[in-house]
């Protein structure tokens, strides 16, 4: 069975969305796999040590143009959802974010036997312990 390509603007998550349920309803479905390609963008280097410098003049500030926060809150406005609103999602979001973190940053460090498992690949099938 031929596995679907699905292209889709991985920027817009909508588009996304619309992708990912029509893949999972095909496949609950017993109509087989889907591959969905996002086509996004990189903002940084590869690396905290590569400073992209690579890239052609306004590249990155017109793929900035595109961020899909930016176009997701742009598509809100265009429904009419208020400003204040937008606010409230962006600080429940925050807050959300910051407890995760938080309760991360006090959880106990995990067994020493854990830190290595499924990490290593032979280039086979078999993981390596």
């Amino acid at each position: 069975m031929a596995c679907e390509r699905i292209i889709v603007d991985g920027n817009d998550a909508d588009a996304v969305y619309r992708a990912a349920i029509s893949a999972y309803d095909k496949a609950r479905a017993g109509g087989g796999p889907s591959l969905i390609e996002c086509m996004t963008y990189r903002h940084s280097g590869h690396s905290r040590a590569d400073p992209a410098k690579y890239r052609p003049d306004g590249e990155l500030e017109k793929w900035k143009e595109r961020d899909p926060i930016k176009l997701y809150r742009a598509r809100l406005k265009q429904f009419g959802i208020a400003d204040d609103v937008i606010a409230g999602i962006d600080a429940d979001v925050m807050r959300r974010v910051n407890e995760a973190t938080e309760t991360c940053k006090a959880a106990p460090p995990p067994p020493l036997d854990l830190l290595t498992t499924d990490v290593y690949a032979d280039g086979g099938f078999a993981w390596r312990n």
